[in-house]
């Protein structure tokens, strides 16, 4: 018997070794709500950037249809596309501009700008085949969004205006014209 009370009293002793103090446990949990604290203020920059991805995808998007369909048009009748403008939803799928509808449930807005000049390319000589064509797009809500480009002329101390919209660009030259 003095051998199993022996036991008993070994195993009493060894599970007492093995807890832990309040103090322990006290510090885990304050290691581990500082390190939560910490994560849970990323979530917010992290949102702002997944939105920012997003917004960037589906402009690019739209920008690459927008300058597929002036490119698939004849180089003489480029000029017809400049100034209009196209509404889109929240994927970046055309609506039909006009529809009461439509003016509800767009998200970007998109204007095409076709140059009327001939771009001056540094070192090249002039090209009257070649027409520089920019698609605006915007998702402001709301009111119809301000594609005017901000004043270049303002100087260095003058606040710089953040756009309403992204520009994608594109050449696009007439190759059917011998010169």
């Amino acid at each position: 018997m003095d051998s199993v009370a022996h036991k008993s009293l070994q195993n009493s002793r060894s599970s007492k070794n093995g807890a832990f103090t309040l103090v322990e446990t006290v510090l885990a949990i304050g290691i581990v709500s500082t390190v939560m604290v910490a994560l849970m203020a990323l979530i917010p920059v992290g949102m702002k950037m997944m939105k920012e991805a997003g917004v960037n995808t589906v402009g690019a998007r739209i920008a690459n249809k927008l300058l597929g369909e002036v490119q698939l048009a004849e180089f003489d009748q480029i000029q017809q596309y400049n100034g209009k403008e196209y509404w889109f939803d929240d994927m970046g799928t055309q609506l039909k501009k006009g529809e009461e509808e439509s003016k509800l449930s767009r998200i970007y807005t998109a204007k095409i700008e076709v140059d009327e000049e001939n771009p001056k390319i540094p070192g090249a000589q002039e090209n009257k085949f070649l027409k520089r064509v920019v698609v605006k797009v915007s998702n402001i809500l709301g009111n119809e969004p301000d594609f005017k480009d901000p004043n270049p002329d303002a100087g260095a101390n003058q606040k710089r205006i953040k756009k309403d919209y992204r520009s994608y660009w594109t050449f696009i030259i007439d190759t059917e014209k011998d010169d």
